[in-house]
């Protein structure tokens, strides 16, 4: 799991190009990872002040599109 992350993300520039776009990302993650048999939760988040709304995945506790620290600001409402 980690090497096909480290993939994505040294690939990820040529397909993405903006930071702030964590759904497409996520997505696109998921379904790269998909393609070598490999699975991952996807979580979409949200935080009250101010009110954003955040895409990612993990594996496990590990968390694969961003920073721990910073997803820990939102509170999931889906997990897939």
């Amino acid at each position: 799991m980690d090497q096909a992350a480290a993939t994505y993300r040294r690939l990820r520039p040529l397909a993405i190009g903006s930071r702030d776009r964590c759904l497409l990302e996520s997505l696109a993650l998921l379904r790269f990872l998909g393609y070598q048999g490999l699975s991952a939760t996807w979580v979409i988040g949200v935080k009250s002040r101010p009110f954003a709304a955040h895409s990612w995945l993990q594996d496990g506790s590990q968390v694969l599109t961003d920073h721990a620290e910073r997803v820990r600001q939102y509170r999931p409402l889906l997990i897939v």
